[in-house]
């Protein structure tokens, strides 16, 4: 046996296979499939056209962290096999195959790939046409690229959860049945990563646009642009009777692939305030100054975008108009407890900027190919190549001179990474250019928020930087493996509606389970809540009761209604905004929030033991109930009810007007109930789970810990 290993930090992990590759030269296909061991139970497998070479990092971006055999230089080449096998070779003595543990990859002699669990010889996922590589199409417009097309056989029953986040309004992809874009949009986040019900993982490890689709014919992944087709599966130790849950199993697997996220610090933990927006300094005091003072639990706020104002964007300062003291600002609030995030949309830079003639001089833009000229997104700006490391040093460089080194400031809000201005407004996004010219956006545009965070971690969270154990960013979108940068995503700009509600709990559930642990939403809804009207308060009410149990406990939105503070500064640059404070949703919306709000605040030492746990094990913070009940059919098609963590179970109450709902309770072992956290009521389970139906007056919701009672010696 060879030995492998997989470096995580400063720690490895050893991998044991029947070889550490194999290179499968199928005639048939004409192409070259190299399986690599990539995990105790997972292989990497890419694709190429025969005699081209398969690329990695830099020449490629790749979500997969680093992989680096025991073995010795000259025992680790990958031999090379033809298959089928020529006339004067015996099938016996020609494998197309590589095991991994308990996971072995073929090839047939007609070229399809297959993944089958050794354990109980069960095929996981197979081929259902050899994979197509063809020449780009005519968007993309750098010679040398390749399209490509991955499909593999549907399975009855099969379920399909992760892809990052996605507004289906289904939490199991293969119901949804529909073709969902590999491009970040505001709302629409790509996390190319797939856990299958069957007991395996899948990374298309692409960071350009492309396309998946689940449904009872076909699971399809394609590419746009690519120079070779690359991913990664992973199964489980054991199965199909699994000690471990296979979820969980399966989400350790993809953090030691991709990168474990770190322990965010003990403050993140707690309430987090933003509107859309605090224009000046004495707002943002004031407000966190009123939480305090009536006692109500506040960890961070938040400046909002236009922050910069009058500007330019990209000078990375705030304008003593609006901000005449900020360094004083943050270390006061710092003293009180109130950590400070801003939004200072540092991706991208103005023409006007004392930054921009440097940047544009030293190739630091992206370049949109129509015009010859800098890329332009949000706010008139100019767009950072943050796949160039020599821009990414160079926009944090302004960043650190700026807010860290002026004002103390060090915790941002991503918001427009995707970047907004391109993918999400047009076509003429794939006419975009990165890394010198060399990369169009088909090939690369989706990882450009994980750019972001790189930028950043680099900068500052990076083992040894001045915040590497306080580096927290908050963006709209992300990639897989970004949380290992430490980055951490909000679902974007969702409207106040009881149906967007109900569309971001599942689109919650299925992002936590694609590898990146923090996650939160804007708390109501960002667009058109009135905050005077009977239905948007209870509608708040009802989305902080869901809130409180997200990894992130955020508030945001733009509101319509009256202002609070009005704020020390007039005028238009510096004036007011509706309110998105708690004691503005009237009095008994306001009693219901804060009771939720002391649960969370009461629940952070528990909150921050899954933080260790998503970090230590890759496990998602919030999740579905199956992650947990793997063996209870009652669980497996729960969509409106949620773990947090392994101790609570959630189930809001996500309908208009309801003063009831209907729950299901998994079933516990035998001296373990479930116990409603608001009557004290405790309900046994051993026998089987049970659906129950309880009232929800406004100020409650279903909420139940896992308790085992304590009973005395006799």
């Amino acid at each position: 046996m060879q030995l492998g290993v997989l470096w995580i930090g400063l720690t490895a992990l050893v991998v044991r296979a029947t070889a550490s590759c194999v290179i499968v030269r199928h005639s048939a296909a004409s192409q070259d499939i190299k399986f690599e061991a990539y995990g105790t139970n997972a292989i990497r497998t890419r694709v190429v056209p025969t005699g081209s070479a398969f690329v990695d990092t830099p020449d490629i971006v790749s979500a997969l962290v680093p992989f680096e055999p025991v073995t010795s230089a000259s025992s680790s080449a990958c031999p090379i096999f033809v298959a089928p096998p020529t006339a004067t070779e015996s099938p016996t003595t020609t494998p197309a195959d590589l095991t991994v543990g308990n996971l072995r990859a073929s090839v047939s002699a007609d070229g399809l790939i297959s993944f089958i669990r050794v354990s109980d010889k069960k095929t996981l996922v197979t081929e259902s046409a050899v994979r197509s590589l063809v020449p780009a199409g005519p968007t993309v417009p750098v010679a040398g690229f390749l399209a490509s097309s991955l499909e593999f056989a549907a399975v009855d029953g099969e379920r399909f959860y992760g892809l990052g986040q996605h507004k289906t309004g289904i939490l199991d992809y293969k119901e949804y049945g529909k073709e969902i874009d590999l491009a970040p949009h505001n709302t629409e986040i790509t996390i190319p990563v797939a856990h299958s019900s069957l007991g395996y993982a899948l990374l298309f490890n692409h960071p350009g646009f492309g396309s998946v689709q689940f449904n009872e014919t076909v699971s399809r992944w394609t590419a746009d642009a690519c120079k070779q087709i690359d991913f990664w599966v992973a199964t489980t130790e054991d199965g199909p009777v699994h000690t471990v849950s296979p979820w969980a199993q399966l989400q350790h697997a993809y953090a030691d692939a991709t990168g474990h996220a770190p322990v965010y610090p003990e403050w993140t933990s707690g309430f987090w305030q933003c509107k859309n927006r605090y224009k000046n300094q004495s707002q943002l005091v004031d407000v966190a100054d009123g939480y305090i003072s009536r006692g109500y639990p506040i960890s961070l706020i938040i400046i909002d975008y236009y922050s910069w104002n009058p500007g330019p964007l990209g000078d990375e300062t705030l304008p003593s108009e609006c901000w005449p003291d900020p360094k004083t600002m943050v270390s006061t609030l710092k003293e009180k407890g109130v950590e400070v995030m801003i939004s200072p949309y540092f991706h991208s830079v103005a023409a006007a900027s004392k930054n921009y003639a440097e940047a544009a001089a030293k190739g630091y833009l992206a370049i949109d190919n129509s015009t010859g000229k800098a890329a332009i997104v949000y706010d008139n700006a100019a767009l950072y190549d943050l796949f160039n490391p020599e821009a990414r040093a160079y926009a944090f460089a302004a960043v650190e001179a700026g807010y860290i080194q002026k004002y103390g400031l060090h915790h941002w809000w991503l918001d427009c990474d995707e970047p907004c201005g391109g993918t999400n407004n047009g076509t003429y996004a794939t006419d975009w250019l990165y890394n010198d010219g060399k990369w169009p956006a088909a090939f690369v545009g989706a990882a450009y928020p994980q750019m972001l965070d790189l930028a950043i971690w680099e900068g500052m969270g990076a083992p040894g930087k001045q915040y590497e154990h306080d580096n927290v960013m908050l963006g709209r979108a992300g990639w897989a493996g970004s949380q290992k940068y430490g980055g951490a995503v909000w679902s974007g700009d969702t409207e106040s509606t009881w149906d967007d509600f109900n569309q971001q709990f599942k689109a919650g559930l299925n992002f936590v389970m694609s590898g990146i642990p923090y996650w939160t939403t804007d708390i109501g809804g960002f667009g058109n809540g009135n905050t005077t009207s009977p239905d948007f308060r209870e509608l708040i009410v009802r989305w902080f009761q869901w809130g409180a149990f997200c990894p992130i406990f955020r508030l945001h939105g733009a509101r319509q209604g009256p202002t609070w503070p009005v704020g020390k500064r007039a005028g238009i640059l510096c004036s007011a905004s509706p309110s998105n404070e708690v004691w503005m949703f009237g009095n008994e919306s306001e009693a219901a929030i804060i009771k939720v709000m002391r649960i969370r605040e009461q629940l952070r030492p528990y909150v921050m033991e899954q933080y260790r746990a998503a970090s230590v094990n890759g496990t998602p913070i919030m999740r579905p109930l199956f992650y947990d009940f793997h063996t209870d059919a009652g669980s497996q098609g729960i969509d409106d009810q949620q773990m947090f963590g392994p101790d609570y179970l959630v189930a809001p109450v996500m309908v208009k007007g309801a003063t009831s709902r209907s729950i299901y309770l998994p079933p516990l072992p035998k001296g373990t109930v479930w116990l409603n956290y608001f009557t004290g009521i405790a309900t046994a389970t051993f026998g089987g789970g049970k659906n129950i139906t309880e009232a929800t007056p406004l100020d409650t919701f279903p909420l139940y810990k896992r308790h085992t009672p304590f009973t005395y010696p006799k």
